[in-house]
């Protein structure tokens, strides 16, 4: 694949990025993306054939930004508890202004889309999440030389109390007090099970 061409279509996602956020997922139509790309009908078409393989790009790309980021915060980290504090700040800044994520077209795209590999890829957000979580708690293994026994249900209780509130903050909202409080515990989870190794 051509830089050129990588380009545009680099373009393109990024603009249907802000369409989806905007509009959601099943208002969203390809003349919504054409005209917020700037670009004929026949120009998309040579890279997309339609929203919902757009959509799917899209969500694919958010996800491995999220995974270089938290990555990238790991190598720049001089210590465990500042990852995790950056790391939940991050989390609280995203419930608290759902209504800028692609949260909520996710959510569409999955009420609409019932087959197993639409399925699959619902299933690989959440996966996605608790890799991001998993890099985290061995950054923190690494550091404090201690090996966490439930390190993968950790990741599983804090990935599903996470989206659970993202739900709830799209479905009815949610307080910023709820969700302080919330994350809290997540970090006292991770926290605690450190202190608890150590003590062993």
């Amino acid at each position: 694949m051509s830089y050129k061409t990588e380009q545009k279509r680099e373009l393109i996602l990024d603009k249907a990025k802000k369409v989806f956020i905007q509009k959601g997922f099943h208002r969203t139509t390809m003349l919504d993306i054409i005209k917020e790309c700037r670009i004929s009908r026949g120009g998309i078409y040579l890279y997309y054939s339609s929203v919902d393989e757009i959509f799917v790009e899209v969500v694919k790309k958010h996800n491995l930004e999220k995974k270089e980021d938290i990555l990238l915060s790991i190598e720049n980290s001089t210590e465990f508890t500042q990852l995790v504090d950056l790391f939940f700040e991050g989390q609280k800044e995203k419930l608290l202004h759902m209504d800028q994520s692609l949260y909520a077209a996710m959510l569409e795209f999955c009420s609409s889309h019932k087959n197993k590999s639409d399925k699959d890829f619902y299933a690989e957000q959440f996966t996605n999440n608790r890799e991001i979580i998993l890099e985290m708690l061995s950054f923190g293994q690494n550091e404090t030389k201690v090996q966490i026994e439930d390190r993968e249900i950790l990741a599983d209780s804090m990935m599903l109390l996470i989206e659970g509130m993202r739900s709830m903050a799209v479905s009815s909202g949610i307080t910023p007090e709820r969700v302080e409080s919330q994350l809290n515990v997540c970090k006292k989870m991770i926290i605690s099970s450190f202190s608890l190794e150590r003590k062993r």
